[in-house]
């Protein structure tokens, strides 16, 4: 068995090649690290040259020439944009509410970007580790890899394969206020999975449709073969009410998730499941 952990994007990644012996498992995690690193430079807008930090910094002047590789990535942001009827918005700035994502003009010929409104950038955090993961497990299965489990930051996962002991990898959503504690388990083939959420006083995830932050203690999880899918609905059901989650899932197949509502009763947390879809 092959085990490696290294920093990348701002977080750790782990990953567990059961079937794999040192020496390829090392050539793996370099060039799992290399693919990293320039996903990385692509989509962080804190990289100062990168990028997605070059768009941001000039697209409010004029159309900005966008690389191909981002390109693709905004392209695919759109899509989501729209499968999700807005719940998913990487645009930012200080519009507040509305789908925000209407006011970057999108050249297709030119391949080119540009903001219509003061003060907008653009956020792949709510896709990022989701796409760069997609592309680990496939340069792996380009390799021959036929057991894999990998895990950025652990709230996002994919996976290769089954477990070498099972007909899946069992994979559990922690209690946040009870570590090692599962509140739902999801059995993973050839999969992803990935959790947004709040823990208490640690707001985070804006509500495209107000521009305000969502509020309270709570989870949304939600496994589907493609990791960048998971990642993107994860935070897209959060931010919907419940009646909605449900047309949204219309647009994508295969998709299992669960949301989880903490509530604090005499000094103590307890989490529950209060909404499932499978």
């Amino acid at each position: 068995m092959f085990h490696h952990t290294f920093a990348a994007m701002n977080t750790r990644f782990s990953m567990v090649l059961p079937e794999t012996e040192a020496r390829a498992g090392r050539r793996f995690a370099r060039e799992a690290e290399a693919v990293l690193v320039e996903q990385e430079r692509m989509m962080s807008r804190f990289v100062a040259h990168g990028d997605l930090a070059t768009v941001n910094r000039d697209a409010a002047g004029g159309p900005v020439p966008v690389p191909d590789g981002l390109w693709d990535v905004l392209q695919t942001c759109r899509r989501h944009h729209e499968l999700t009827d807005g719940a998913f918005d990487i645009a930012q700035g200080s519009q507040r509410g509305g789908h925000r994502m209407q006011m970057v003009h999108f050249d297709p010929v030119a391949r080119t970007l540009q903001f219509t409104a003061p003060g907008m950038q653009l956020d792949l955090g709510g896709i990022g580790k989701g796409i760069a993961l997609d592309r680990v497990r496939q340069l792996l299965l380009d390799r021959g890899v036929g057991h894999a489990f990998l895990s950025f930051g652990e709230s996002s996962v994919g996976v290769i394969g089954t477990h070498p002991a099972g007909d899946c990898w069992p994979v559990g959503v922690e209690d946040l206020f009870e570590p090692g504690r599962s509140l739902h388990r999801f059995d993973l083939r050839d999969s992803s999975m990935s959790t947004s959420g709040n823990r208490e006083g640690q707001a985070h995830i804006v509500d495209p449709s107000s521009g305000c932050l969502v509020t309270g203690c709570e989870t949304m999880t939600v496994a589907c073969a493609s990791a960048t899918d998971a990642e993107v609905l994860s935070t897209a059901l959060l931010v919907v009410p419940a009646p909605r989650r449900a047309a949204i899932l219309r647009h994508y197949a295969g998709v299992q998730a669960v949301h989880i509502v903490y509530r604090k009763s005499n000094g103590r947390w307890t989490g529950e499941k209060d909404w499932l879809y499978e």
